[in-house]
């Protein structure tokens, strides 16, 4: 590949990336000021908590693997599949016994992040676990080849759908449930998009080792991602004790705007 060409594939990958982050940054806010006037701020209380939840699991379904495949200098495409699949297949286990563990405590654990009573929407809301834990290794990889025009289509179909599905959920009525079922169906479409266009997809193969060198360099990765969870949610999770969902809804609502 001449310098030209590498030139034209950053400018390409850069310019739908600076798309897809300006749109989603306008879309998401018009989305949410939309909501706020048909649901009320308990209702966001309750999605901040979950969203807090099923973020915090996913730090560790992921395991960091994904800076992995997109640094790493592979000898062949077959090897980066095979490590891919291992990545594939160890993030798919975690998030299963994340949500293993959610379904068995989710009374607990909703009394944990105060909202009492409400385990069976963490249950629900916790699917999102499942979808992103198959997905995060496919944008690892549409990443490391400088596909971001997919990556492009996938995020504006996402954060487009709740003009499709939440907002016409929260006028029935369906207050948080909008939003949860919103979600799902977003990152189902997500999964279906980034699955159709890819190249690669997950076979039935495992190797310790292949785990061992990518834990190894991921394991710091993964302990960075827990400071930036930490740091982003820590307010969440002490208004979600002090305070009731109401204040939680209205300050969670004003920071995402």
């Amino acid at each position: 590949m001449t310098n030209s060409d590498l030139e034209k594939m950053f400018a390409t990958a850069t310019r739908w990336s600076v798309i897809t982050e300006f749109s989603a940054k306008i879309i998401t806010p018009i989305t949410n000021m939309i909501l706020a006037r048909i649901i009320s701020p308990e209702a966001f209380g309750v999605v901040a908590t979950v969203t807090m939840i099923v973020s915090f699991c996913e730090i560790f379904a992921d395991a960091g693997f994904q800076k992995y495949l997109i640094q790493h200098e592979f000898s062949k495409l077959k090897e980066k599949y095979l490590y891919a699949n291992v990545a594939f297949w160890t993030n798919f286990i975690v998030a299963i016994s994340f949500y293993l563990i959610i379904i068995i405590f989710n009374k607990d654990i909703a009394i944990l992040f105060g909202n009492p009573g409400l385990g069976i929407v963490i249950i629900i809301a916790s699917i999102q676990l499942l979808i992103t834990s198959f997905t995060s290794i496919q944008t690892a990889l549409y990443k490391r080849d400088f596909d971001f025009k997919t990556l492009f289509y996938a995020r504006i179909v996402t954060v487009a759908l709740p003009f499709i599905i939440t907002i016409p959920l929260a006028f029935l009525g369906l207050s948080y449930w909008s939003i949860i079922i919103g979600g799902i169906i977003g990152q189902v479409v997500n999964a279906v998009i980034l699955t159709f266009k890819s190249k690669w997809n997950p076979k039935f193969y495992y190797n310790w080792s292949i785990f061992n060198k990518m834990f190894s360099f991921s394991f710091w990765t993964l302990v960075e991602s827990i400071s930036i969870w930490l740091t982003a949610w820590v307010d969440v999770f002490v208004i979600s004790q002090k305070l009731t969902q109401y204040y939680l809804g209205i300050y969670k609502t004003s920071t995402m705007l």
